[in-house]
Parts: C-alpha cells; sequence; structure tokens
C-alpha cells in the first residue's frame, strides 16, 4: 500500500463545479475498478490529490491523470509507502475551497491563496483528513435534519 500527493495548476474556465463534479465522477468509477481510494482538494487556481492503492496502479492512475489537459504543471510532492488507507471510504472524495471550510484552511496555515508549492506532504494529508471529517458531520447534521 502506497499514497502518492501531487498538486497541479487548474486550467479549466467557466462552471468550475460542474467541471469538479465531472473530474469526481469518473476518478470515482475509475479509482473503485482499481482499489484506489483518496482525496481532492480544489480551488480556482490549484489541485491538490492524494491516491492511496497499489504502487503500480497508483503511479499509472497519475501518469494518466497528468495527460488530462484540464491541468497542467502536475508535481508529485511524494509517494510514501502506507500501513493503512487514510481515505478507505473515499473511492475519490472532492473538495472545494469555500468559505464554510476557510477557517480549517486557516489552522493549517492557509490564508490567502493556496500555494501548494510551498507546503509539505503532511501539511496537504492533514488538511484532507480535517476537510472529510468537516464533509462527513455536514452530512450527518443534514441526515438528523431529515
Amino acid at each position: 500500500m502506497h499514497q502518492l500527493i501531487y498538486f497541479s495548476r487548474n486550467t479549466m474556465s467557466g462552471d468550475l463545479l460542474k467541471g469538479l463534479k465531472e473530474i469526481l465522477g469518473v476518478s470515482q468509477r475509475n479509482n473503485q475498478r482499481d482499489g484506489v481510494t483518496g482525496s481532492l482538494i480544489f480551488d480556482k487556481v490549484w489541485f491538490l490529490q492524494i491516491l492511496e492503492g497499489n504502487l503500480e496502479i497508483i503511479q499509472a492512475t497519475y501518469k494518466r491523470i497528468e495527460k488530462d489537459s484540464r491541468h497542467r504543471e502536475a508535481t508529485v510532492m511524494t509517494v510514501r509507502p502506507l500501513i493503512q488507507r487514510q481515505f478507505p471510504d473515499w473511492g475519490m472524495g472532492g473538495l472545494l475551497r469555500s468559505p464554510d471550510v476557510q477557517e480549517i484552511f486557516l489552522s493549517h496555515g492557509i490564508g490567502g491563496e493556496m500555494d501548494p508549492r510551498k507546503l509539505h506532504a503532511a501539511t496537504v494529508v492533514d488538511l484532507a483528513l480535517d476537510l472529510k471529517a468537516f464533509d462527513q458531520r455536514k452530512r450527518s447534521d443534514i441526515c438528523k435534519a431529515s
């Protein structure tokens, strides 16, 4: 089991939310097929993605992603072995930076524009885990209210 973390610069224009949903839909299908889990953090400028799974498969997944025209400057931050998945229940969770999660970004030292070139891989993982926990709490609150 390995984890690959990379960042890239967004080149999408138009409806960014629609573009993100399309990326997540395809990623979730492909990742379920390939046994890959992870998280995608997205703002208007950058993608940060964590891929987890068999080393050869996540490297092949990254090579496929690297060719996608919706981003450029794909850069691997780290590839490391894992004892267990950190996102076992996320075929690919997607988290858009928005005002309701700004405090989470601030708690990881990201106040203004996110610049992944200045982040450590461990910060990216911690940020993704905190965003995932926020998303799960939000979904739980919605279910309780229904």
